[in-house]
């Protein structure tokens, strides 16, 4: 019998077999597909750097890929623009972060995990796992051949991303009714980048209803998508691909950086993906990362929260199995502080999401204010620190006031934003 089984290999799954291996701890991970694949979701945050030092894969991490120092935020017809460098932030220290290829970001976090003993299967779909907390948990697996595997470990760990394992089948999943949102994405080759290091910034172009992201990737590739409220998309009733590619030639800003640019993936997309878990630690199990939630990509929080949920998922398990000189506790109760923590977390990041969204609040976001540091503190939030101080609570309070009174009030002229597929009238400008 193991000690941890874990379902998923991604970044959370990968991040908590590692931790564990190297505390001692007795590991198998089970990942229903062979790495390297395919996933979206590839700029990180800088607080993301202090992980990795720990998992001892930062120097892996090194010019192999894009270092990100900032963001660049676009109204739709490239006249306002907003640059949020991370080295501002109200908590210092954390100024860059990576964009990276999700095939091989992944893969290299899941062979970190095997070389600290962690015992990996991939191609092994979990089918049954039935965890308990007194008498451990039995897995049915089946493997590439089919063929099916009983396994036992004392403990389950849900990393399987947005399939939820546990919680679709315990239906523990609440969809967020206002964050119900679609996305279209792919990857391209020749986006036009800027100079110097800010060739390695994010790019959001800001829509009416919508937004795109555009992530440099090495080799001159790019991750490229649109995010719109999904009844509008189904309202469209395009094929992704033709949706794509209008709504780029549809918005000035965005059509700008994809003049050479040519797509060399298929379009992928998604909706209805923003849910939260009403029990994240539960019979001898904890849900990690997107298995416990999942929030808007807007501000590049997933693979972040996916592993700070792993880091502090297996510091708290580690602790609870016990060793000789200490009895295991694994009752649900033992693990309520990483329940506190996961949902503090998500709720600081689904405030902001959620605002971002909101009537009026590019006026004031693309204009931010300067004055009481509530920029630095709104970066800081944006960099990933983990648990933001008493001063950044407080001025993130006033930015989100501000909001408010600015739907009333006024607080600054309107910024205008286009529609997705909506185009400048001729002689409007371009």
């Amino acid at each position: 019998m193991h000690d941890v089984a874990i379902i998923g290999g991604g970044p959370a799954g990968s991040t908590a077999a590692a931790l564990l291996s190297a505390a001692g701890r007795s590991v198998v991970l089970f990942e229903k597909e062979r790495f390297p694949r395919f996933h979206i979701g590839e700029s990180l945050l800088p607080f993301n750097l202090d992980l990795f030092r720990r998992l001892g894969v930062l120097e892996a991490l090194e010019g192999r890929f894009i270092e990100k120092w900032g963001a660049r935020l676009f109204s739709s017809d490239g006249a306002i623009t907003r640059y949020i460098e991370f080295q501002k932030g109200l908590v210092p220290g954390h100024p860059r972060a990576f964009h990276v290829l999700r095939s091989e970001f992944d893969a290299l976090l899941l062979q970190n995990a095997r070389s600290k003993g962690a015992e990996v299967h991939e191609a092994s779909a979990v089918v049954e796992a039935h965890p308990s907390h007194r008498e451990g948990c039995e897995l049915s697996v089946r493997g590439e051949g089919g063929r099916i595997e009983r396994h036992r470990a004392r403990f389950l760990l849900d990393a399987s991303g947005r399939d939820a394992f546990v919680a679709s089948r315990r239906r523990l999943r609440s969809m967020t009714p206002h964050l119900k949102k679609a996305a279209v994405y792919a990857h391209y080759e020749g986006v036009v980048r800027d100079e110097g290091p800010a060739a390695g910034d994010i790019v959001l172009v800001i829509l009416q209803d919508g937004w795109f992201w555009l992530i440099p990737l090495p080799d001159q590739k790019a991750s490229v998508g649109l995010v719109m409220e999904g009844s509008t998309l189904k309202s469209l009733a395009l094929p992704p691909e033709r949706l794509l590619e209008e709504a780029l030639q549809s918005c000035p800003a965005a059509r700008a950086r994809m003049t050479e640019a040519r797509r060399i993936s298929p379009v992928y997309s998604a909706s209805d993906y923003s849910y939260q878990c009403r029990e994240v630690a539960g019979d001898g199990y904890l849900l990690l990362g997107d298995a416990a939630a999942f929030i808007d990509p807007v501000f590049s929080t997933g693979v972040w929260l996916a592993m700070s949920s792993a880091e502090m998922a297996s510091d708290a398990l580690h602790e609870a199995l016990g060793s000789a000189h200490r009895a295991a506790n694994l009752s649900p109760t033992r693990f309520s502080d990483y329940e506190r923590k996961v949902r503090r977390h998500l709720r600081q990041y689904t405030r902001i999401v959620s605002r971002f969204y909101q009537p009026g609040f590019m006026d004031l976001f693309l204009r931010p204010a300067t004055r009481f540091g509530i920029t630095e503190s709104v970066i800081s939030l944006l960099a990933g620190v983990p648990e933001p101080t008493l001063s950044v609570r407080c001025r993130l309070a006033i930015f989100y006031s501000a909001i408010r009174l600015h739907r009333s009030f006024r607080l600054a002229p309107p910024i205008p934003l286009l529609k997705v597929l909506e185009r400048i009238p001729a002689g409007a400008g371009s």
